[in-house]
């Protein structure tokens, strides 16, 4: 079985969404629909079930649609993906979508670890530090680890950046300091 390209999907509705702030708008709906599926697993059975009648999915799809507020473009193109059998790659779908919009404002997102929480105040310190860093625009998800000890680790991508005192715990075991 080849596996599920989800480019051309992603591509289409972000030519009808057009650049800028529509684009961004619409990841939020694709997130509540992927959201949806995974956390219902039933609805995601009977939408890839060849057992079930079209006109009944699409009874179903559009109700569960209703329930949550998704209109304009991103209906019709979660419709589209339905008619294409394909509903069931929604997260991938959504995921592609993000980074190309992301992409398209010139921001990259971040998970920043942090030992204990931070104020607001540190937060903004340490984003605008990053953007300084990356020459772009963070949008930034702390959580908290405990185990970091102090300080902090961010990933952007496939960057990460270890300033935990953990790591430079492991860095000193390993000699590398």
């Amino acid at each position: 079985m080849s596996k599920f390209r989800a480019a051309p999907y992603i591509k289409a509705l972000f030519e009808v969404a057009g650049n800028g702030g529509a684009a961004d708008a619409m990841t939020d709906s694709l997130d509540r629909v992927a959201q949806a599926l995974q956390e219902v697993p039933e609805f995601q059975r009977i939408m890839v079930s060849p057992l079930v009648l079209p006109e009944v999915k699409t009874r179903i799809l559009d109700q569960v649609l209703d329930t949550l507020e998704i209109t304009g473009p991103v209906r019709r193109f979660i419709f589209v993906v339905q008619s294409h059998y394909r509903l069931e790659h929604m997260d991938d779908i959504a995921a592609g979508f993000h980074s190309m919009v992301d992409r398209s404002l010139g921001r990259v997102h971040a998970r920043v670890e942090v030992a204990s929480a931070l104020d607001q105040s540190a937060q903004h310190a340490l984003v605008d530090a990053l953007e300084k860093v990356l020459a772009t625009v963070v949008v930034a998800d702390f959580v908290e680890t405990p185990e970091l000890l102090g300080g902090f680790r961010v990933q952007v991508g496939s960057k990460l950046f270890d300033g935990s005192l953990a790591g430079q715990l492991n860095q000193l075991g390993r000699g590398a300091l």
